[in-house]
């Protein structure tokens, strides 16, 4: 059974995850999709402060690089920030571990991260932790900025100030942020932007944190970095750009006017990086906690498992059929009802590329999953009835895998609850390699595991 979140409104899927929360696609009656975001203020009642902060920012941004803003609700035990669903999934998803994108879609991205990261630096605002998990794609394949659970006014009321928190993502994060000293709000957004240009270009990321501690960071800082992964596979345009974004003294660092003026992007070449081999790094846990995750994830999102609520417990709203009926509605009540879907709305469910179809019963695909991961070093457990948890030896990885019964075969979809997804891909690539042989080679069939099975 799926859980009917108000009447005519339908949860189909959880998009994604954090450590309060999870992100979940409504679908009504009228093929219509919003994504909402549940906060658990009654397992974490201080997330409230954190979520107003990110709803306060988000609901003033109104930009075509930047997911919109749709309003909130809360009660007593959960608060719901209503969002657009961007159904093309992450940005990280395009990327192939270690080889990255061709360079005309790399340089598309980069100039719609650019167009939202200038409007949100004009209006006073810093992101904080940009990074490809949570740049989102539409249908239409345009990217958006989501995630403002870490993002602060630094300009209000024509005063500036300097931020002080060091808070994000450990490779994204500009050398300043990681100092403890006061930093200038702009700059390290734009060293963010750097980061995700290198890695859409070159399938990796080309530190673990920008530190002398760090030897890979070390060497960027020396005449010799050039014939060393990633920086050999950009060509000789993309890392003179990259060289102008990435300095690590913030005043002397390209600014938006300036990166648009370098000569890559007025050079319209196209070329696929070419493939080289594999740079091992990890991606420790250096956020604040966070109310949730960005949607839709081609897995879910980021750095801590939830504790999602019981969906049958969730407090909702009456009669929605249009989306600001979800937050107009005044009075409450739990419903549950079977998810009945057209082709139009299955076509609107998150696209991602962790998932794959085996030619077994759910159990014995549970069964040859659990062999696998035990052969290949995982740690993992049985969460609920078709729900594995995956913990990679080191604990900087955790994702998921839902094992779903698909007429006489059997859907297994991965998505990240914790660590970097370019990671995670990685990860996902040795489990299906190591099940190759199982793996239906036919069509994914939507309408058949719909019809036939709750959607989680």
């Amino acid at each position: 059974m799926s859980s009917e979140f108000v009447e005519g409104w339908t949860i189909a899927q959880t998009l994604g995850e954090g450590t309060f929360g999870e992100v979940k696609l409504l679908i009504n009656q009228n093929n219509s999709t919003v994504a909402m975001k549940i906060i658990d203020l009654k397992n974490f009642p201080d997330a409230l402060v954190m979520v107003k902060k990110e709803a306060a920012i988000h609901c003033r941004l109104k930009h075509p690089s930047i997911i919109k803003y749709f309003g909130q609700r809360h009660s007593k035990d959960y608060y719901y920030i209503f969002l657009e669903y961007a159904s093309g999934g992450e940005l990280f998803d395009r990327i192939e571990p270690d080889i990255g994108m061709p360079q005309s879609d790399a340089k598309k991205f980069f100039n719609e991260l650019l167009a939202g990261v200038e409007y949100l630096h004009n209006n006073g605002i810093a992101h904080r932790d940009l990074k490809p998990e949570n740049l989102l794609l539409d249908e239409h394949g345009n990217l958006k900025i989501s995630d403002f659970g870490l993002a602060t006014m630094f300009l209000c009321g024509g005063k500036r100030r300097k931020l002080e928190k060091s808070c994000g993502t450990r490779p994204y994060l500009a050398p300043e942020v990681l100092s403890r000293s006061p930093y200038q709000a702009e700059p390290s957004d734009i060293w963010s932007c750097g980061i995700i240009l290198v890695s859409m270009l070159a399938g990796e990321l080309p530190w673990e944190m920008p530190s002398d501690d760090d030897e890979d960071y070390k060497l960027w800082k020396t005449t010799d970095y050039a014939n060393h992964s990633p920086w050999c596979k950009l060509d000789t345009l993309a890392l003179s750009l990259v060289r102008k974004i990435l300095i690590p003294i913030p005043s002397k660092r390209y600014d938006i006017l300036q990166i648009r003026s370098h000569h890559w992007f007025k050079k319209s070449k196209s070329c696929d990086s070419k493939k080289m081999g594999v740079s091992v790094w990890s991606d420790r846990d250096f956020e604040d906690a966070r109310p949730c995750y960005s949607q839709p994830a081609p897995a879910a999102i980021s750095y801590a498992v939830s504790i999602p609520p019981n969906e049958s417990e969730i407090h909702s709203f009456s009669q929605p059929t249009q989306v600001e009926h979800l937050l107009l509605s005044s009075q409450l009540l739990t419903s549950q009802s079977m998810l009945t879907t057209s082709n139009n709305s299955i076509q609107k469910l998150v696209k991602r590329m962790t998932r794959f179809i085996v030619c077994l019963s759910p159990e014995e695909a549970l069964v040859n999953l659990s062999q696998f991961l035990d052969d290949l070093g995982y740690t993992w457990k049985i969460n609920t009835s078709g729900l594995v948890t995956i913990t990679t030896t080191d604990q900087h990885l955790v994702f998921k895998s839902n094992i779903i019964p698909m007429n006489h075969q059997t859907l297994m979809d991965f998505r990240l609850s914790r660590g970097c997804g370019l990671e995670f891909k990685r990860h996902f690539v040795a489990i299906k390699n190591a099940m190759s042989k199982m793996i239906s080679k036919g069509p994914l069939m939507w309408p058949v595991a719909m019809a036939t099975n709750t959607v989680p």
